[in-house]
């Protein structure tokens, strides 16, 4: 887990909502600093059905995003 190798204190939540409005909603209520997501690197057709998270809370929010690519194998 990233948050394992983390130099400071991280703060982990199960919200409810779409994901990228409850991400950044749960980040602005609890004045984060930065929100840390996952992300597998999927391109063209597979990405644009199963859609990015991660790609719409970067679009949206209103402070840093730092993607983490998480690797499959």
């Amino acid at each position: 887990r990233v948050a394992d190798r983390a130099p400071g204190p991280v703060e982990t939540a199960t919200v409810d909502g779409t994901p990228p409005g409850a991400i950044n909603d749960y980040a602005a209520r609890t004045d984060a600093d930065l929100i840390v997501m996952g992300t597998h690197g999927r391109t063209g057709l597979r990405r644009q059905l199963v859609g990015s998270v991660t790609e719409r809370t970067i679009r949206t929010a209103e402070l840093p995003v730092l993607a983490v690519h998480l690797d499959d194998g």
